[in-house]
This record gives C-alpha cells, structure tokens and sequence, in this order.
C-alpha cells in the first residue's frame, strides 16, 4: 500500500473506473452523450457537412459540385482539482482501511468533477466559484448555442416543442433533453382536462429517464449558474466528452495546501491532505443541433412615493446590463413577458426618473436588449405621492 501513499501516485485503476461510472449518475452531459478517451495532450475533431442536396443525373449528363464544409473541433481536456483533510491516521491505517478512505474520498470527487463538466460545459464558469472562467472560455453551451425558445410555465411541453423546431430547421433530430428541476415541477404541475396529472411520471421530484421517446436528464446544474436556463436539447452525438484515465492522487502531509488561513498547518493540526486531479475535455461539435430554453431572470423593485403628486420613485437592486433599456407597463395586474419577447411598445424609463402611477397599481419593468427583446422582469405594487 505504500505506492498509493506515495506523492503523485496514481489512483488504483478500479477506483478510477468507479468514479467515472459515478460521473455518468451526476452529469446530464455524461448521461446523454458518450464519453470517449481523450489524449491528455488533447484531440481534433472534425465536423464535415454537404452543403447541398443529391443531384439526379440524365444519361450523359454532366454533373454538378455539391460541396462540403469542413470545421475542426479541438478538444483539450482542462484540470478539475479536489482536495480535502483527512486524519493523519489515514497514513498508519491497514490497507482496508486505506482503500475504504480512497474509495469514499473517490466517491465524493466523482460527484464533484461530475457537476463541474455540466457547469463548466453548459456556463462557461469555474463550478467553485461561480465565475466566468477564462480556461472555459466560449467552448460552453451558453456562449455558442443560439437557438433560444421562451420558456411558459403554463405550457412547458409546448416551450419544448418550440426549442425543437429550431433545431429541425437545421437538419438535426434531438435525442436527448437535460431538464432543471423547476421545469421538471412545471411540467409535473400540468393537468388533463379531465383534471388528472398530465406527466405523472414526473411527480415528486422524479427524474423519468424518458420524455416522448427522448432520453431525459433532470439536474439542477442546468439552471445552477444561469438561473434563466430551463432546458437544453439537441443532438447529444453533437457533444463529445472524455477524460484523461490517469488521475493522479497526491498525499500532502505538511503546509498548508488548500491555502486556508483558519485551518492552518496539517502537522500542527494531526491532518494530511488528500488531492485528486482529473483531465476532462468537450467539444460542441455542431451548435446548431442544440436549443436552449430560457426563462426571462428576475429584477428585483421597490416602490416609494415619488417628488411630486402621483408619482412613484422605482429603485432596481440589480445593475442594468451594458447597452440595455428599461421598459415599463402599469395596469391592474402584472404584464407577463416572456425570454426575448418585443417589449419595444413599452414606455421607456430611464432610470432614475419618477414614473407616473397610482397607488395600488402593478407596474412590471423589463430589461431588455437595445433592440428592445425582454431579458428580465420585475413586477411591484406602486406607491405614489399622494
């Protein structure tokens, strides 16, 4: 057993197959698409589509290019780290005891490397820290997919319909759905005429595995860090996966690895630190497969008597994106929008300036692009100077 405790040694092979086995039950992106090995100094793929269609030709006839495009897709595997603290008991223990702290270390690595090939695949962000990671870059879902359908929750099913009609406009057939859970509870929420569960097999917080013949994967790392995110479809053979199988395994015995000022040294505290390093790389091969449904992201408002008689002074918690307009509807209810919706009818807002309305009135603000297409929403109940 002392090889495996040996600084930069190598995960036994069998632990290693385990946590990607485990990868497959945590990623929707491991679930729907096949992972294939990945060279650690990484691998170019290549799409290759005809431009035109088949060509009859007469007897003699003379024959036409149809043409071909060809675009290379590099795949180079990026480093996922995880480290944790462990008695240092776990150095003086018996091999059994060893491999059970391998193996639970392993499992809970596994989920963790899991989550971060769907956020750092689907959102182009760290799964750490939450951030845009400048290693992802664009090479994620978000950034390149621009098939985008508005989400409904009355109708989600039909949100869905929606998403795939664009993917078939470009020639592909989607065969795989990755679900967040709010979408998932909105379409469990449908009903029948009759009054019954229109989906039952997604009632309490099933995850059904199919949806009218499509693999399906419910998973909060959808939604996890584009909170606007409720679905991505397509053609999943469109999407390669794969990984380095070496992971490296390195026992730290002193310092302070994980950088933690509170935790401190590992001999002053009887601790070692146990990291696992795997090469993980993906490639969207062909964009255009792909379809995003997107909810509209939430303003948050408040409402206080304005300067002057009927006037309300709106404040908005959230910063206005760059090159964005506000537009505003007031009325006795709030005024539904939905993700990219033409909101250039609304009354534009500068703001910071009062706005005319009544106490007790809804106004609904919306964020929206310069073209004038809803990104965000927030409803308030008006207070006006009397």
């Amino acid at each position: 057993m002392g090889d495996i405790l040996t600084k930069g040694s190598l995960l036994p092979e069998k632990i290693v197959n385990e946590m990607f086995s485990l990868v497959r039950g945590h990623s929707s992106l491991a679930a729907l698409a096949a992972q294939e090995p990945i060279p650690f100094n990484g691998a170019k793929e290549f799409t290759f589509t005809l431009d035109k269609e088949a060509d009859i030709v007469a007897e003699n006839g003379a024959k036409s290019n149809g043409g071909a495009t060809v675009a290379p897709v590099t795949i180079v595997p990026l480093k996922f780290e995880y480290g944790t603290r462990v008695s240092d008991e776990f150095l003086y223990g018996t091999e059994e005891y060893q491999l059970n702290i391998l193996s639970t270390f392993a499992d809970g690595a596994a989920k963790k490397f899991a989550r971060g090939l769907d956020l750092a695949a689907f959102h182009g962000v760290n799964p750490r820290t939450g951030a845009a990671s400048a290693v992802v870059g664009s090479n994620n879902f978000d950034s390149k997919v621009e098939n985008v359908a508005a989400y409904s929750k009355i109708f989600p099913d039909a949100t869905i319909e929606s998403a795939l009609a664009l993917i078939e406009t470009n020639d592909a057939q989607a065969n795989g759905i990755a679900l967040s859970p709010k979408m998932r509870s909105a379409i469990a929420a449908m009903e029948t005429s009759g009054g019954g569960r229109k989906y039952p097999e997604f009632a309490f917080g099933a995850n059904p595995g199919t949806m009218g013949g499509m693999k399906i994967d419910v998973n909060g790392t959808v939604n996890r860090n584009s909170a606007v995110d409720m679905a991505i479809l397509g053609d999943f053979s469109a999407f390669k996966w794969g990984y380095a199988k070496n992971i490296p395994l390195e026992v730290i015995q002193y310092g302070n690895p994980d950088n933690d000022a509170e935790l401190g040294d590992l001999k002053g505290h009887n601790q070692v630190y146990l990291r696992a390093e795997a090469y993980i790389g993906w490639g969207i091969l062909a964009p255009d497969f792909f379809a995003i449904v997107r909810d509209v992201a939430a303003l948050t408002l408040a409402s206080a008597a304005g300067a002057s008689s009927g006037k309300t002074a709106i404040t908005v918690t959230e910063t206005k994106g760059t090159g964005n307009i506000y537009k505003y509807y007031v009325g006795d209810t709030a005024t539904a929008v939905v993700y990219g919706q033409d909101v250039s009818g609304g009354t534009t807002w500068d703001g910071t300036a009062d706005i005319t309305a009544a106490t007790g009135k809804v106004l609904t603000l919306v964020e929206a692009t310069s073209t004038g297409k809803a990104l965000k929403v927030g409803t308030v109940t008006v207070t006006a100077h009397a």
